[in-house]
């Protein structure tokens, strides 16, 4: 089985938040796979919070994926201003 790494990171506007589990479900069908988690720590500078997102090291059509998954935050996270950072 592959490792599992932090795939992706972002952050979300002001005053903007979301679950993990909303999170959680949103990266399952962006990256088609239900071996995911994610992580939410409290930034170092500034309000709000950083979110990892965790697969396996192997996952494949990484792009794909990341099309998937900014189309999927875009539609879920209303308002928000994403800045989202492809990890490997």
């Amino acid at each position: 089985m592959a490792a599992m790494v932090v795939l992706f990171q972002f952050k979300l506007g002001a005053n903007r938040s979301v679950s993990r589990l909303r999170l959680k479900q949103i990266w399952s069908v962006a990256s088609n796979s239900d071996k995911v988690t994610v992580n939410r720590i409290p930034r170092t500078v500034g309000l709000g919070h950083t979110y990892s997102l965790m697969g396996p090291s192997d996952l494949a059509n990484i792009a794909v994926v990341e099309s998937r998954l900014r189309l999927l935050l875009d539609k879920h996270i209303e308002g928000a201003a994403i800045t989202l950072m492809r990890m490997n």
